[in-house]
């Protein structure tokens, strides 16, 4: 009688897409959260939950998932190095949990993207939230002058970085899809989240979109890469006092109040690790600047030097050309597409405190292993179309 009710086919399907529909689910709870944490709250155990299970779900139905999941399996040795490093030098055990979290969250979202059933929402889930972020940063601004107003006054959440996840997500859509109207639609989008990127003021937001640009220009046509990266060095040098004009009103170039603070931080940072080069301080780790206790600086390179060392920083960097060979499968399009993403994702991390964000790194997660599921569905068409047939 169950099977008549419900045939076996549709219970399939059904859980077929319930990763998909966890990942989409957790990612469009992000509209409801709160740029930094205070504490748990319902919404952001809701969020945890979704991701873990959809972490699971992928990881339980797809045996590329596994596969994705064991290539971190560096990070594992890592981290286990470094707790008992943090450990050994008596650090907080509550601040090392936190600190291993975004681990977790990343590899939790990679194997939901890598193993969700239909990819596409999953993108289309993120890129509705960074749309929605990124918009709503724009229209409450009161004006649009960059040189006394950015948006992340008044709407902070946008600070994270995610518009530079959207931006890929709209680029890498649109070679997916064949209808006009969607074409359209994902352009005028990933226009929006390119103004709303312009309009945070951010420098390391600014460069990463602007390398992120370069890059894919270069993978997809080397030589128009270089030269149009070689006809903009040479306009900043011939127009120097011009361009540094542009950056102190608009960048805030000539602001050293702004700077001075992350380069402390990030100087005593390097200090610390020059004390224990090899496995660092260890999972845990704070140290003081101007008077405020800081479990993290704003800057990746030089975070995971400091808690991880020289052999925990190689560790995490491994899975990295993992990754990389399997993006140099796509085809030449997607391939420049990914690439340009993620340097523009990377170059932001690099020199911004967003890789400790809880709602974004599972996001980047779940962007990653969906966009490798789909330029492996990709890659496995022509494949199939060149297939000898077998006659009847």
């Amino acid at each position: 009688m169950r099977d008549a009710l419900c045939p076996r086919p549709i219970v399939l399907a059904c859980r077929s897409v319930l990763t998909t529909l966890f990942a989409a689910a957790a990612m469009l709870l992000t509209l409801a959260l709160p740029t930094f944490p205070d504490g748990l709250t319902i919404p952001i155990v809701g969020f945890l939950g979704l991701v873990m299970l959809a972490g699971l779900g992928g990881f339980v139905r797809s045996s590329a998932a596994r596969a994705e999941l064991a290539l971190l399996a560096p990070w594992l040795v890592a981290l286990g190095l470094s707790l008992m490093v943090g450990i050994f030098r008596g650090n907080s055990l509550a601040q090392a949990l936190e600190d291993a979290l975004p681990y977790v969250l990343f590899a939790m979202g990679l194997c939901a993207g890598r193993g969700a059933a239909r990819p596409r929402w999953v993108l289309a889930a993120v890129l509705v939230v960074c749309l929605t972020d990124g918009m709503i940063s724009l229209v409450r601004m009161p004006s649009f002058d960059l040189g006394r107003l950015r948006s992340t006054y008044y709407h902070f959440k946008v600070i994270a970085g995610h518009a530079l996840v959207g931006v890929y997500c709209a680029a890498f859509l649109y070679r997916q899809v064949g209808s006009k109207f969607q074409r359209w639609a994902l352009t005028a989008a990933q226009g929006v989240l390119v103004l709303s990127v312009i309009a945070t003021v951010s420098r390391g937001m600014v460069l990463g979109l602007v390398l992120g640009l370069l890059t894919a220009l270069y993978v997809r046509r080397p030589a128009r890469g270089l030269l149009v990266g070689g006809l903009a060095g040479l306009l900043v040098v011939l127009f120097t006092a011009s361009a540094f004009d542009l950056g102190a009103q608009y960048l805030r170039l000539g602001n050293q109040a702004t700077v001075d603070g992350r380069v402390r931080e990030i100087g005593l940072c390097l200090e610390y690790f020059t004390r224990m080069p090899v496995f660092g301080a260890g999972l845990g780790a704070d140290f003081v600047v101007d008077g405020f206790v800081v479990s993290y600086v704003h800057n990746m390179l030089a975070y995971h030097l400091w808690k991880f060392g020289l052999v925990g920083s190689a560790l995490f960097a491994m899975p990295l050309w993992g990754l990389t060979r399997q993006a140099l499968r796509a085809p030449k399009l997607l391939r420049a597409t990914v690439l340009g993403g993620a340097a523009s994702v990377l170059v932001y991390l690099v020199t911004a405190a967003s890789y400790k964000s809880y709602f974004l790194v599972p996001m980047v997660g779940m962007v990653v292993g969906a966009s490798l599921r789909m330029l492996f569905e990709a890659a496995a068409l022509p494949a199939a179309a060149k297939a000898p047939t077998v006659p009847a």
